[in-house]
């Protein structure tokens, strides 16, 4: 290979990497965002708002605010603090 070749191999390889990097930090932003807004799902419910109400202001079912609460409740109940387990939104919508 030629000098130019290699250049443009290891700047492929640099953008590929930078782009990786952008990647995973556009995740984690995603799972921590996921986090704060399933954690304000619980507080508004503990606060004293139905689970339905909460549910259709957030455009979820109240099926799925009752587990982020429950599971919410058996965190504490175990011992393992105020975090929420993060619970996948169902492809089925």
């Amino acid at each position: 290979m030629t000098g130019s070749q290699d250049t443009a191999k290891d700047a492929a390889v640099q953008a590929i990497r930078a782009a990786d990097a952008d990647r995973q930090a556009a995740q984690a932003a995603a799972r921590e965002a996921q986090r704060r807004w399933e954690a304000a799902l619980v507080a508004a419910v503990e606060a004293g708002h139905a689970p339905s109400a909460v549910a259709r202001e957030a455009g979820v079912t109240r099926n799925r605010v009752s587990q982020l609460v429950s599971a919410r409740r058996a965190a504490e109940h175990d011992g393992r603090g105020h975090r929420a387990p993060r619970i996948v939104p169902s492809p089925f919508g």
